[in-house]
């Protein structure tokens, strides 16, 4: 085995260990604490024995259930007080694993920026959270409630960067390799995001509570009355004047069904699924008008339908569907109809205005266009609390979309985040 192929499939840890490498670790500037509620930061950049210690704990699972429990408002003290108990204690423990993670790509893998970056807030969130103190009264809960919403918003966004580093770095993985570090990574943030987000929610509904009423829809992060109907008719406005703005053309759309069907879930994680499969309805047909020279755009039909503890939603469109051999690959990370094989990200979307780039990468949700991430981050947001995402191609006419989403309240409060 050579030098190179050595560096390019040996893991962080087994460099660090032997004479071929002495890694240094990345540079971050000592941060001094704000306030005697947390603890001093050591000076040194990198206490690997710290992560490896939190690594080493179980994770302390959460029910939905549990999550749910302070649907009766008004939220108390001794309410708000236990649930940053469990945030403190749990989220460390998550982050350390997910920085552990990152030693054990391939040396090459992990040397990539968009990778170190991802790698580095990751670790930054783990240092700024396990520095405090255990809380014992609000105004230590507010200012950790605080830093816990910065480093959520700042993990919420890494995936593109994540995207980009494992397309560019596919020739050093294997698939199995990579789809298991990629799941693994996007199952955490989940949890992640939703137990972070969920303590955040009920702090400010603690605080901002006056006239608490018993028909509250919202439990921290969950809203108990979602309307499926209204948040697909939004994202698909949404999605529309995206294509518009990228093509100078959209079609239409409509909903049909249940559309009064109300359930209990995460109104960011429905967001993300429904502009994820909108996208490639609204792009597949416009792309097919001008393929056959169609003199105007079919409609895109959604449709809402009611189940026992779920709802469903089929997206229809008229895009020419998918062939069976891309039907394949339609699923996995980091491929793309956007693109060949020996394209880049960069080139996939040269064609595009600025404004349309940062919106399919950072929109509402986080839709990434080009980077082979949307269907199967969809998939799994989907999946995550007992739902599913099918895919059926009519080749030569278009795609059904079959969106199965299970309420959280009563059907599957024992899930374990």
């Amino acid at each position: 085995m050579s030098l190179g192929s050595s560096f390019a499939t040996r893991s962080y840890r087994e460099l660090r260990g032997s004479r071929l490498l002495a890694v240094r670790p990345l540079l971050r500037a000592p941060v001094c604490p704000a306030s005697p509620v947390r603890r001093a930061y050591s000076k040194s950049h990198y206490d690997e024995q710290l992560v490896y210690k939190y690594a080493s704990q179980k994770i302390n699972p959460v029910s939905i259930g549990q999550l749910l429990k302070y649907r009766r408002l008004p939220l108390s003290q001794e309410n708000i007080l236990d649930s940053v108990a469990y945030s403190q204690a749990e989220l460390p423990v998550r982050l350390a694993k997910r920085v552990i993670s990152f030693h054990n790509l391939p040396f090459i893998v992990g040397t990539n920026p968009h990778i170190a970056r991802v790698y580095n807030q990751y670790y930054e969130a783990f240092d700024r959270l396990h520095a405090f103190v255990p809380i014992s009264d609000l105004d230590s809960e507010w200012e950790f409630t605080r830093a816990l919403e910065r480093q959520t918003q700042i993990l919420a966004d890494v995936i593109p960067s994540l995207a980009q580093g494992i397309l560019e770095c596919k020739q050093y993985m294997s698939r199995e390799g990579r789809t298991a570090f990629i799941n693994d990574l996007i199952r955490s943030r989940i949890g992640l995001r939703v137990i972070g987000e969920q303590h955040v929610a009920l702090s400010y509904q603690f605080r901002n509570e006056k006239n608490p009423q018993e028909d509250e829809p919202w439990v921290g992060a969950i809203h108990t009355k979602l309307l499926p109907a209204k948040m697909m008719e939004q994202c698909a406005h949404l999605v529309q004047n995206m294509c518009e703005m990228h093509y100078g053309t959209a079609p239409a759309y409509y909903l049909d069904g249940d559309v009064d069907e109300t359930i209990s879930y995460i109104p960011s994680h429905f967001e993300y699924i429904a502009c994820e499969l909108l996208k490639n309805a609204f792009r597949a047909t416009v792309d097919f008008t001008a393929k056959i020279d169609r003199s105007s755009h079919p409609p895109i039909q959604i449709t809402i339908t009611k189940g026992d503890g779920y709802v469903g939603v089929r997206i229809r469109d008229q895009g020419g569907g998918i062939s069976k051999e891309n039907m394949r690959n339609v699923f996995e990370y980091s491929w793309s109809s956007m693109q060949s094989p020996d394209d880049s990200p960069a080139s996939a979307m040269a064609g595009m205005s600025m404004q349309t780039n940062l919106a399919l990468q950072q929109g509402v949700g986080g839709p990434i266009a080009g980077l082979g991430f949307g269907l199967p981050m969809a998939r799994l947001y989907a999946g995550y609390f007992g739902g599913s995402l099918d895919v059926v191609s009519m080749e030569g006419f278009g795609c059904d979309v079959f969106l199965k989403l299970r309420s959280i309240e009563g059907s599957v409060e024992d899930k374990q985040i």
